[in-house]
């Protein structure tokens, strides 16, 4: 189960694209073994599921495609995540980037959570086992407040 869930997440970085791949993997092996109405792919995702080697694919048969899923799923409940709060949508750039930061440093199979918390400035959040830490301009001007308010009376006086 680990070697699929592994290729899988050799070019997945964050917790949505896992989830969303995921989503149309199993849609187009459920097509293939068992029929059904015609799935439309985008371009990015055809382009995805055509990278899979094709030993990936043939792990999966009709009779087990349920089960792998299902293991999939409790296997991704126990990777690290880190969440990250951003002020905006990282593109598939950025998020390769910081993805393979992250990976380079803290492991393979790390995932990124990232969440948009639009009141942040300059900076990212992070959230690492439950311990919160807000590394943007917003938490060292909060931080510095009073000592900034009592330079800024200086100049009104």
């Amino acid at each position: 189960m680990n070697d699929i869930l592994s290729i899988i997440l050799k070019d997945t970085y964050s917790l949505s694209q896992l989830k969303h791949r995921l989503r149309i993997l199993k849609s187009s092996l459920l097509k293939a073994f068992f029929g059904g109405e015609n799935l439309t792919f985008s371009p990015t995702q055809l382009s995805w599921l055509k990278s899979l080697p094709t030993e990936f694919y043939q792990k999966f048969n009709k009779d087990n495609v349920y089960q792998i899923f299902t293991e999939i799923e409790k296997e991704i409940s126990k990777l690290k995540t880190l969440t990250i709060y951003l002020t905006f949508e990282p593109d598939e750039l950025t998020l390769t980037q910081l993805g393979a930061y992250v990976r380079t440093n803290f492991g393979p199979n790390f995932l990124l959570d990232i969440k948009l918390k639009p009141d942040l400035i300059a900076g990212p959040a992070l959230v690492w086992k439950g311990i919160y830490k807000d590394y943007s301009l917003k938490a060292k001007l909060e931080a510095r407040k009073a000592e900034i308010l009592q330079e800024f009376k200086k100049f009104l006086r």
